[in-house]
C-alpha cells in the first residue's frame, strides 16, 4: 500500500497578507513531493503546488469566488484546467470533476448522512475519509503521527519539549492495494489540502 503524508508548519516570515501555513507532502520513504502556502483557505490567493523535483508536476489550485468560496479549479505547469473539486452535499464531502466536466471521484465521510450532519452541528470531525470513484474505494485518509522518515526541521527547546508529549500528526492518504481506478496523484494532494484548511482546521477555527 502507498501513503503520502501531509505536514504543515507556520512559516510565516517574507510571506504576504492572508498566509496561514506551509503544507509539504512526503511519500512513505520520507521524500519530498509537493510543497505549498495557503492564503485564507486557500481562497484570497491561488495555491501553487511547487513540485520538488519535476516542475512538469507542479500545478496551481485557483477558487472560483472570494466570498464563501467551495469550488477550485485545478490547473496543470501549462496554464490548463484538468479537474474541479467543489463541495457536495450535507457534511464533508467535496466531488471531483475532469476537464470535461464528467464525475470523476469523490472526498467522502464514510458516516451516514445522519451521523454527518449531526456531527457538523457540533464542530466535531470525522476519523477518517474516503476516496470514492466508479463506486470502488480508492484511498482513505485519516491523521496520523508524522513518520520519523520525514525530517522535523529546527525546533526550538520548547518545541522539542512539546512535541516529546504531543507528537505532530498530519493527514495520510493511503492507497487501496487492489484500486481498479486510477486517480491523478496531484488530485488527491489537492483534496488533503481542503479537508485540511476547510474541514479540519476551519472546523476548529469555528468551533
Amino acid at each position: 500500500m502507498t501513503a503520502f503524508q501531509l505536514k504543515g508548519k507556520y512559516e510565516y516570515k517574507g510571506k504576504n497578507k492572508g498566509y496561514e501555513r506551509t503544507y509539504r507532502i512526503y511519500d512513505d520513504e520520507g521524500r519530498l513531493l509537493w510543497s505549498c502556502d495557503v492564503y485564507g483557505q486557500c481562497i484570497s490567493a491561488p495555491t501553487a503546488f511547487e513540485h520538488a523535483v519535476d516542475k512538469d508536476e507542479s500545478f496551481l489550485m485557483r477558487a472560483k469566488g472570494k466570498i464563501l468560496n467551495f469550488t477550485y479549479f485545478l490547473e496543470d505547469s501549462r496554464g490548463s484546467r484538468f479537474a474541479t473539486i467543489s463541495r457536495k452535499g450535507v457534511g464533508f464531502r467535496w466531488k471531483v470533476l475532469d476537464a470535461d466536466n464528467r464525475e470523476i471521484a469523490r472526498f467522502v465521510d464514510p458516516a451516514s448522512n445522519t451521523e454527518a450532519f449531526y456531527r457538523t452541528l457540533l464542530s466535531a470531525l470525522p476519523d477518517g475519509y474516503a476516496v470514492i470513484s466508479a463506486k470502488q474505494l480508492v484511498a482513505r485518509i485519516s491523521g496520523e503521527k508524522l513518520s520519523e522518515k520525514i525530517p522535523s526541521g529546527p525546533r526550538n527547546k520548547l518545541g522539542r519539549f512539546v512535541e516529546k508529549f504531543l507528537p505532530p500528526s498530519g493527514l495520510t492518504i493511503r492507497l487501496e492495494p487492489d484500486q481498479l481506478v486510477k486517480i491523478d496523484l496531484k488530485i488527491l494532494v489537492a483534496g488533503m489540502i481542503l479537508l485540511e484548511v476547510h474541514d479540519i482546521t476551519g472546523v476548529n477555527r469555528n468551533a
